[in-house]
Formats: C-alpha cells, structure tokens, sequence
C-alpha cells in the first residue's frame, strides 16, 4: 500500500540509496565471497540434520549487512590480514542465531520470503540450532588468537540476549517509554553494529580512542537502520520486506512511532494500535487507519528525524579517520 507524505519518502529514500551499495561491493565483493563461502563451508556437518538445517539457512542468505560493514571498516584501518573475513563469518553466524531464536519467540511462519525454520522443523531443533549457531562463531572466533576480541562478542552476545528479553517484557505495551525503547534497540540490534566495527579495529591494532570512534560509528549506524526499519514495517512494500506489512504490531510490538504518539497522548493511536495487536484475524482496517493516523501526526517524520540524527552522528565518528574509498563508502 503506497502512503503519501513522510512515511512514503521513507521508502523513497531507501529505493534511491540501494544503487549507492555498487561503491562497497566493488570494494569488498571478493572477500564477502570469501565470507559466503565460509559461512557454508563451516555450517556443513557429518550430522545430517545439522546439515540440512545449516544449508537452508545458508540458502536463504540476507543482506549480509553486518560482515559488509567489518569488512569495510577493516578496509578504512588499513588491516591486510585473514582474519577479517574469518570474523565476518562469526558475526553473520550470531546474527542468524538470533533471528532463528526470534522465530521461536515470535511465533514466526516466515522469514525472508519463505518459511522459517521452526516452521518446517519445530521449536526444539531450531532453538537447539540457535545454540549450535552461537557456539560456532565462539569457536571460530577462537582463531584468531584475540582475548579482545573474545570478550568483544561475549559482551554482545549478552546484550542482545538482554535486548531480546526486553522486548518480550514489552509484548502486547503501550506504556514503553521512548527511552526504554531506545535502550532495547541499542542492545538488541545497535551493539553487534558496533561490535563489527570495534572488532576490526582490534585486528588492526589501532589505539583505544579510534577503536571508540569506530564502536560509536557502528552503534549510531545501528540505531539509524532498526528506526528506518521499524518505518518501514508500516511504510514498505510487503514483497521487497518479505513479510506482512504491520507484522511487528500484529505480533504486538510497538515500535517508536506508536510510542512516540501515545506517549504524546493520542488516544487514537492508542485506540488503533490496541486493535490491530487484538485482532485475532489479519484485519488491515485498523492498520490502515492507524498509519493514516501517525502520519497526519508527524509520528513518522519524527522518527524519520530522528534516525537521521543517529546517521549523521555516525558520521561525524568517523572524522578522525583518513579519507579514502572505504571511509567514504
């Protein structure tokens, strides 16, 4: 459903901007087929099961956002060696263990276009492979011969686990305050952002203050992409997200702009976005009106307003860096 306004340039933007990844691709393509290629090579196993659910996740593949943006970053610190690709592999493992366990939290038919995998397998294996994903990174990440970098994705791995455990205490509320929305997204989505960043600095031995600067560009980028994404849950279009437009307030999550407008005391919005996590069956009435209504009240572009912030103080982290193509990119 196209949407006039704030919530519709959104979408615009996000359209426009996909041509500017050729830049990066062209940077980094050939070690993020090195990724590609381990990230398989490593889910393969002699244990059939593990095998088959390690090739269907391998297949579904994603954006691979996060060892991009390691890659790139290792680029931009001048690292030369083969652990970047290695890392990469880690981080995009203890991502897919989080949207496997996500499935089973939320209930999920879906991901990515197709079914999920606890959908085709159940919950017991597919948190058991969750777990199996999280322990592959660690034992990966041991390669590299790095206590930092240990206790870098240790770290993460328990912020996103305390992210996620703060959204389920957040199911079904109206009453989330901004900043406590806000803290969630920093650990459940923000923090690996920033962990992928931090941790090609290690690599590259750079001193404390830059590898700071790297953590803050990571964690700022991260904020930015989970806003726009939480927009674009009610603005984008249903084929291109691979999911029902309004899923996260179907499964009753609130995101910002619905808190942001009942925090602000529209009773509408309150009205509607309790009717929309109420429905027992996939009504788009209520949704309908509910994205009418947030944005006639400027909820969307507040939120859209506030991601940029986030993006241009991603930004400015990375003055203290040298110019060149990765840095730009």
């Amino acid at each position: 459903m196209n949407v006039p306004g704030a919530a519709a340039r959104v979408d615009r933007l996000m359209r426009e901007r996909g041509s500017s990844i050729a830049p990066i691709h062209a940077l980094v393509g050939a070690r993020m087929a090195e990724v590609e290629r381990l990230y398989r090579e490593h889910l393969a196993s002699p244990v059939a099961i593990v095998d088959q659910l390690g090739s269907y996740i391998a297949e579904g593949q994603g954006k691979r956002l996060r060892p991009m943006l390691h890659l790139l970053t290792a680029s931009m610190v001048g690292y030369r060696g083969p652990h970047d690709t290695l890392l990469g592999v880690v981080l995009e493992y203890i991502h897919s263990a989080t949207l496997v366990h996500d499935d089973v939290i939320d209930e999920a038919a879906t991901r990515r276009g197709r079914a999920s995998v606890n959908a085709r397998w159940g919950n017991n294996l597919t948190v058991l492979f969750g777990d199996y994903l999280f322990a592959k990174a660690m034992d990966l990440a041991l390669r590299a011969d790095s206590l930092e970098i240990m206790r870098q994705l240790a770290d993460v791995t328990l912020r996103m686990t305390e992210g996620e455990m703060l959204q389920t205490r957040f199911v079904g509320r109206l009453d989330v305050s901004v900043p406590e929305y806000l803290d969630m997204v920093e650990r459940k989505t923000a923090a690996l952002f920033a962990c992928c960043c931090q941790t090609a600095g290690i690599l590259a031995g750079i001193d404390p203050n830059h590898r700071r600067a790297l953590s803050g560009y990571g964690r700022n980028l991260g904020m930015a992409f989970q806003l726009i994404d939480d927009l674009l849950d009610f603005t984008g279009d249903e084929r291109r997200l691979g999911k029902p437009s309004g899923s996260d307030l179907r499964e009753g999550k609130a995101t910002l702009a619905v808190l942001d407008a009942v925090a602000a005391g529209d009773g509408e919005v309150r009205r509607l976005a309790t009717a929309v996590m109420d429905a027992a069956a996939i009504d788009d009435g209520p949704l309908v009106a509910l994205r009418e209504r947030l944005l006639a009240s400027g909820a969307f572009a507040r939120v859209q307003t506030l991601a940029q912030r986030y993006a241009q103080d991603a930004v400015r982290a990375l003055d203290g860096f040298d110019g060149g193509a990765a840095a730009t990119a």
